[in-house]
This record gives structure tokens, C-alpha cells and sequence, in this order.
């Protein structure tokens, strides 16, 4: 799933860009707004989506060591990153709440942990029942008054996402198992393309009760099953590697887009958005690739027995080897037995000579004829059978074996 976290992060790149554009340049050419809009109902359910794949694997860890080690991936960049933009966005800005929670570009990793101590709360029930309640939840809003339409800052948002994350969470047996059938996924294209254009007419996400959530996973299903067939071309391979960086792009992007669009005189247009977009990318890759002297900025450092498992965020960690074949685990007891321990050479410590190993024995000696074996009648026997056969005739009544010599069978 890196090829699916990778273009969906580099999809919020291009928006943020061309927004601060907006903002502080003027228009922003046609294109990139195109692209914002018509992904925009995809974006962000897709990271999420991807996100969930790997809660089952996350819930294997004792509870106390799950929940540091998400503190560590999501609590602590979230704090840290907020701080960096205060100075950038304005100092007064840290004295809203609300600000915190879901102003800033990383309420992100917030709703994302909170997602992870849900999973851990609900680890007794199936993904997919909490997916559904959270769907249920969030059409109850409007019931309760609460305008979906309105834009700002919405706490609501996080039970709209939850359901993505918990989708994923329940289909990922089945997609790492085998790709979307070819049945499913042409119509799921149909949809989404649909969808996509009703979005660029309306000029924001749809926010149907019940119908955006399916529209939306029917787009991310079309996109997976689009990722599992692209050759792994130079391009696709750059952006599955962006995806398993993907949580360096996303806090370093923005504060460079902020501080070019506010410190640089770009022209409005074309002319400054696509090189305030190279910038962008450039720094967030000169950042992944100082990311081994770097890496608190984006995970809180673990401890010295914990650094394997927290030096990989959860929020970009790879998806499964070979295609979404989870690898079989060493020492399976499918992969056969051992290889035997090779002999001492001769000569070695103490001039003990080696130990030769006997021979095995051949699997015909070891095996009983299945019916006794009897000469045919004309063949005769040999001549110490004979010979006993005599004696006994000689002997009479007496029952006295003959003498067989020794070592004869």
C-alpha cells in the first residue's frame, strides 16, 4: 500500500501549494485546482484507509507498549509540529482549543491515534461492526443539528474519517490476499469518476450522509486495485518510496510552502506555483534523506531495548513484501526440517578423531514383504536346506533341527 500512501500525500502537497499560493500570490493556474478538487472526497480517506491495514498487526503488542509506541509515531510529531507553525501562522493562533484539535494540518495524526485507542478499546469486535457505528454516528449529526455543509473547523470530521480507517482495518485479509476482482473494479472506476466530477461541480467534498462514505470507499477500493496492477516502473517505485516516508512529506511541507509563499516573491499563475512545488518536494526529500540524524522530529526517541520497534512510525510503515503476500515467518515448519550439523573434522581439540555418523538404512531393509515369499516347485533348494531336510528324514519321530552352519540364512 506505499504506492496508495504516496500519491495520496503527494495529492495534499499540491493542494496545500497551491492554496498558500492563493493566499498570498494570487490565482494558481487552473490545473493544480482541478486536481485539488476533483480529488478532494479521496485524499485523506485514502491515507486513512491505509493507515487501518495495519492495526491488526499494531494490536499484537501488549497494550502498555502499544500505546507508547503510538505516543511516540503520532503524539509527539503532532506537538511538535503544531509549535513549528505557531511562529509561521501566528502566535495568537495557540491560544484557540479548537485550533490544536483540528486547525492545523496536524489534526491528521491526532484523529489518527485517537483511531489506534479506539482499536485498542474495541479490539473484541470485528473492525468492520466499528466502521458501520461510526457511519451511524455521523448521520445522526445532522439529526442533532449540526450542518455538515458549513466549513471551518469541525470536530465532526473525526467520525467522518473513522470510517475509513476501521474499513481498512476490516478488509485487509482479504486485500493482502488477492487483488480487487477485475468485476469489481472497473465499476469501482465508474464511481469514482462520477463522484470526482460531482465534487469539481459543487467546488468541495460531498458530505452525504451515508452515500459520501460508500462513494468515497468504492474510489479508494478503485485505487488499490489500480496500484496492484501498475508495473513497478521508476515512477511508481518513487512514489511507493515517498509512501513509506510519507509522514516526512507530510509535516515538512507545509511550513516550507508557508515560509516561500510569505518570504519569496513568486509570480501568481504557473510561473509560481510549479517552482514553489519543486521546492516544496525538494526539501521534503533532502529531509527523508537526513531522516537517520533527524529522526526525532518525527517520533519521539525510544528506548535502547524499544529502538526496533520505534524507530518505524505507524503512520508510514511499509506494506508487506511481495505484491500484499505477507511473508512467511522463519522457522515455519513448512520450510523442513533442519539441515544436520556437519561432523567435527578430524584432529580437532584434545586429537579426538571426528565422529562418523552411521549410514542410514535403506528404506527396502526396513520394509516387511507384504505376503511370504515361497519357492516355486521346481526350484530346487539350496544344498544345506536339503541336507537339514535329510537329517530330519534320517531321525524319524524325533523332532532334532538340523545343523545349519553358522552365518548361513
Amino acid at each position: 500500500m506505499d504506492l496508495l500512501r504516496g500519491t495520496a500525500v503527494l495529492l495534499v502537497i499540491v493542494l496545500h501549494v497551491h492554496l498558500v499560493q492563493q493566499a498570498w500570490d494570487g490565482p494558481s493556474p487552473r490545473e493544480a485546482v482541478l486536481v485539488s478538487e476533483a480529488t478532494t472526497p479521496f485524499r485523506m480517506p485514502a491515507l486513512l484507509f491505509a493507515s487501518g491495514l495495519l492495526l491488526s498487526r499494531s494490536l499484537r503488542k501488549p497494550a502498555g507498549q502499544y500505546l507508547s509506541g503510538k505516543a511516540r509515531a503520532l503524539l509527539w510529531p503532532w506537538l511538535l509540529w503544531s509549535l513549528v507553525m505557531l511562529p509561521i501562522m501566528g502566535w495568537s493562533y495557540g491560544t484557540d482549543p479548537l485550533w490544536w484539535v483540528n486547525g492545523m494540518y496536524t489534526w491528521f495524526l491526532l484523529a489518527l491515534f485517537a483511531y489506534y485507542v479506539v482499536g485498542l478499546l474495541t479490539r473484541r469486535i470485528p473492525p468492520g461492526w466499528v466502521a458501520l457505528a461510526s457511519i451511524a454516528a455521523w448521520t445522526v449529526l445532522p439529526v442533532l443539528g449540526v450542518d455538515l455543509t458549513t466549513s471551518g473547523l469541525r470536530p465532526d470530521k473525526f467520525l467522518y474519517y473513522a470510517a475509513f480507517f476501521f474499513a481498512g482495518a476490516a478488509l485487509r485479509g482479504r486485500l493482502m490476499s488477492r487483488p480487487v476482482p477485475r468485476g469489481v473494479l472497473i465499476p469501482s472506476i465508474l464511481v469514482a469518476l462520477a463522484w470526482s466530477a460531482y465534487a469539481v461541480r459543487i467546488d468541495r467534498a460531498p458530505e452525504l450522509p451515508v452515500l459520501s462514505q460508500l462513494m468515497v470507499l468504492v474510489g479508494v477500493l478503485a485505487a488499490i486495485g489500480i496500484a496492484q496492477r501498475l508495473p513497478r516502473v521508476r515512477a511508481v517505485r518513487a512514489l511507493e518510496w515517498a509512501g513509506r516516508n510519507s509522514i516526512v512529506f507530510y509535516l515538512v511541507h507545509l511550513p516550507v510552502a508557508e515560509v516561500l509563499a510569505r518570504h519569496a516573491d513568486l509570480p501568481p499563475g504557473r510561473a509560481g506555483f510549479l517552482p514553489s512545488l519543486v521546492i516544496t518536494l525538494g526539501v521534503c526529500v533532502l529531509a527523508v534523506l537526513l531522516r537517520p540524524m533527524t529522526g526525532f522530529l518525527y517520533a519521539f526517541p525510544a528506548r535502547r531495548r524499544e529502538g526496533a520497534e520505534g524507530a518505524r512510525s505507524s503512520a508510514d510503515a511499509p506494506a508487506p513484501p511481495g505484491r500484499g503476500r505477507i511473508p512467511r515467518p522463519r522457522g515455519d515448519r513448512r520450510a523442513g526440517p533442519p539441515a544436520r550439523p556437519a561432523a567435527r573434522p578430524a584432529g580437532g581439540r584434545g586429537g579426538n578423531r571426528a565422529r562418523r555418523l552411521p549410514p542410514a538404512r535403506p528404506a527396502w531393509l526396513s520394509r516387511a514383504p507384504a505376503t511370504p515369499v515361497t519357492a516355486h516347485p521346481r526350484i530346487r533348494a539350496p544344498a544345506h536346506r536339503r541336507i537339514g531336510a535329510s537329517a530330519h528324514r534320517r531321525i524319524g519321530s524325533r523332532s532334532v533341527p538340523s545343523q545349519i552352519p553358522p552365518g548361513m540364512p
